[in-house]
Parts: C-alpha cells; structure tokens; sequence
C-alpha cells in the first residue's frame, strides 16, 4: 500500500486485492472488525453492497409490523442515522437504530486505538 490515510488505502486495498474484496463480500464482519481491531457484541451485522456504475443503490427500510403503528414506525425511520464516516465520499454506514451508533463509535476508537498501538 501506498503511504496514504486510512480510507484510501482500504478502497485501494478494495481496488486492487480481489480476493479481500471477495472476503469482504462474503464475511463483512470478519473483514470489518479485524481490520478496525473490534471485538463485536453478539448479533452485530453488517452487510456490504457492492455498488455497480450504472446503480444507484437505495436501502429500504425493514417492513413494519402488521398492526404496527405507523406514526411511530416512521419516526424510528426517521431517527436512523447515516453517518458518512468519510469525508472524501468513499463511503459510510447506514445505522439501523441508536444502539448501532455506538458499535460503529466502538469500532472507531478501537481501530484509532490500535493505530496508534494502545491495544
């Protein structure tokens, strides 16, 4: 790699390494949270899309309930955070609820943590 940040050298890594990318695509949570040092809480997931150039990629989000109440249904909707963790556009994470956030800070600290070797 070459000596950039962070999020250049997973994109090129992205880019360039076929098989990471396949291992990215089949265990996004090994992938992830080894690179990012964490250690998840059990049913942590993550699912990675790969985009193509001519897709626009929409997330949808889960079906409410029969007899769910809407109203409120879409406030929780509304509260979900996208968190653009970069930037330069590379990317981001589409949170699910307010206790997510917090494993994405988690994995945060863990991977500047290990990047500056307090592990």
């Amino acid at each position: 790699m070459s000596s950039i940040g962070f999020v250049e050298e997973d994109y090129e890594k992205i880019a360039t390494d076929p098989q990471y990318r396949a291992r990215l695509l089949a265990d996004p949570v090994g992938v992830v949270c080894k690179l990012f040092g964490y250690t998840p809480k059990p049913g942590f997931a993550i699912e990675v899309i790969e985009q193509a150039e001519d897709t626009i990629v929409i997330v949808i989000p889960p079906k409410p309930q029969t007899g769910a109440n809407l109203e409120q249904a879409l406030s929780q909707v509304a509260d979900r955070v996208f968190d653009l963790l970069f930037s330069s556009g590379i990317g981001g994470f589409l949170i699910p609820d307010e206790t997510r956030k917090w494993d994405v800070r988690e994995m945060r600290m863990a991977s500047t943590k290990a990047q500056n070797g307090l592990t």
